[in-house]
């Protein structure tokens, strides 16, 4: 009774954690301390530590000895590794993924599509972020390989707050709107090489648009503290 009471809370803390470090809440290189984490979970240390190794396993935290927890973050070089290798992961999964695409897929595509293009209208950009992940992870799973698809999570995982932020332009988010529904045609084909391709040009896409975006933001960072401005 009791190690499974001390497994639901690591579940919970884990749960609440990588939520907040997926929406942005705990931003990257932000320190998490174990002690603070206990109290504001209600838990004790020993959950805490499980939950951040499972988000050290998941990408998201960076547990460094003698210094603690930290929220994973990323150098723009190490952001493009990371797109290259979702480029090449991801187009291998949508064609793996064409011909196991069932009726019922499909249709929960157009579903998120046009929840898409209504979020996209209203700019709830928290949502489109949402069914944005859940587009692309309703096609990987049809390829029915599931260490492809933990790895093309993690990859995912990696990038998510960087991702957010980039959701959050509205040209970026109506361009990718439309390429969304050019890989929905080609799901529909259930055609391999389409939808291999339209995914890894979407991939690209954001890789360009996110690294001029972070580019961006770093020199509107470096304005804000300069002496001068």
């Amino acid at each position: 009774m009791g190690q499974h009471h001390k497994r639901t809370i690591a579940e919970r803390v884990y749960d609440q954690l990588r939520r907040a470090i997926l929406t942005g809440e705990l931003a990257p290189g932000e320190r998490l301390d174990q002690a603070g984490l206990a109290q504001r979970f209600g838990a004790s240390l020993v959950p805490v530590r499980e939950a951040l190794a499972r988000l050290q396993a998941d990408g998201l935290v960076r547990i460094v000895p003698h210094r603690g927890a930290f929220v994973q973050s990323m150098s723009p070089d190490t952001l493009m590794e990371v797109y290259a290798m979702r480029e090449l992961l991801e187009e291998d999964a949508a064609r793996l993924a064409a011909p196991h695409l069932s009726d019922d897929d499909l249709a929960e595509l157009q579903r998120l599509v046009d929840a898409m293009a209504d979020a996209t209208l209203r700019e709830d950009y928290g949502a489109l972020f949402e069914f944005n992940r859940e587009f692309h992870f309703t096609i990987y799973r049809a390829a029915r390989r599931p260490n492809l698809l933990q790895i093309i999570e993690q990859l995912w995982n990696h990038g998510d707050h960087y991702r957010r932020s980039y959701t959050q332009v509205p040209e970026r988010a109506r361009q990718a709107l439309e390429e969304h529904r050019v890989i929905l045609a080609a799901c529909r084909r259930r055609d391999p090489d389409a939808l291999g391709l339209m995914i890894r040009h979407h991939v690209h896409q954001t890789t360009v648009g996110l690294l001029e975006h972070i580019a961006t933001m770093m020199r509107e960072e470096e304005r804000r503290d300069s002496p001068t401005a």
